[in-house]
């Protein structure tokens, strides 16, 4: 029987035209209301149905990289469990290799276009974020952020993962008089899982 092959080799890496997992995992779990099972279940779906193309930056213990695309039967037994972590590609990784996983942004852009919802940073000219503009507006002074901030934490530890916005919103609602706006739990919790 011979082995299906899994995956090809591909150069030069272009980092513009690649999302990281993240941040396509948060697309999609923005899109479904921040169901964590349909977000498990579609990502997967789209990868296997060629809907979506995943690739991963291949790091070596010497330094060397190599770069991939994977074919659809590779995501088989690969279970996507959250925006940060994946379990059932550990077998494919030689002794000390670090692999980061992206998804083809031109798929990812038609399935799950970036709106003002989803706040998803656009790559600049080297794939670096590029800052989003604010509207002017007073400073908040009433020291929300390192309240939420603590109280995602202690989730984290006790759940094993951060919560949602709304999740977080309701831990707090009665620590503070000030409720933020919803967008802004959100900002604070991708800084959070960016760390």
């Amino acid at each position: 029987m011979t082995q299906q092959k899994l995956w090809r080799t591909t150069k030069p890496w272009m980092p513009h035209e690649w999302a990281t997992k993240k941040e396509a995992w948060l697309r999609v779990h923005a899109a479904l209301s921040e169901n964590i099972e349909l977000t498990q279940r579609d990502l997967k779906a789209h990868l296997l149905a060629k809907r979506l193309v995943g690739a991963a930056r291949v790091i070596a213990p010497d330094g060397s990289e190599r770069c991939i695309i994977f074919e659809p039967a590779f995501w088989g037994p690969v279970e996507l469990t959250f925006a940060w972590s994946m379990t059932g590609c550990e077998k494919h990784a030689r002794k000390d290799e670090k692999w980061h996983f992206f998804v083809r942004r031109r798929e990812l852009d038609r399935l799950y276009p970036v709106t003002a919802a989803s706040e998803q940073p656009t790559p600049g000219a080297h794939g670096e974020p590029t800052p989003q503009r604010r509207k002017p507006g007073p400073k908040d002074e009433t020291g929300w952020r390192l309240t939420y901030a603590g109280e995602a934490y202690l989730f984290k530890q006790k759940m094993g993962r951060l919560p949602s916005a709304t999740e977080l919103a309701k831990i707090c609602a009665d620590k503070l008089e000030y409720q933020p706006d919803p967008r802004s739990i959100q900002r604070l919790l991708n800084s959070l899982a960016g760390e």
